[in-house]
């Protein structure tokens, strides 16, 4: 049996897994990991995060989908819903857009043009 236990450290999280049927046997193994999250950096911070649950959801079996399937499930960072972004930072978000649309574009032509494979 797997077990998670989750603490809180000065610096982070702690994850420890304890596989008790390590090997398929009655051998035991605990895994510690330190997620270190530092507040000061949010970027970095919620990466770290995101992260920790991509561990978290592997460490339990949880499945998110695959680059194959129809759906996954992504974790993502955006905008606050009351954060107003600066010019600049709306002028990254239509580029980083447009060139997503243009992607798409690009690949429907490409199913168009091989539809008949």
């Amino acid at each position: 049996m797997i077990t998670i236990q989750l603490s809180n450290a000065s610096n982070g999280v702690i994850k420890k897994v304890i596989d008790t049927q390590y090997n398929g046997v009655d051998q035991s193994i605990e895994i510690v990991t330190l997620y270190e999250l530092n507040e000061e950096d949010k970027l970095e911070y919620f990466i770290k995060l995101m992260n920790m649950l991509k561990d978290i959801s592997k460490d339990l079996g949880i499945h998110l989908g695959s680059d194959y399937d129809g759906v996954q499930m992504h974790f993502d960072l955006d905008w606050g819903d009351k954060y107003n972004p600066t010019i600049e930072e709306v002028d990254d978000k239509i580029k980083d857009l447009r060139n997503e649309i243009k992607d798409l574009k690009e690949y429907k032509k490409f199913l168009t043009e091989n539809d008949d494979n």
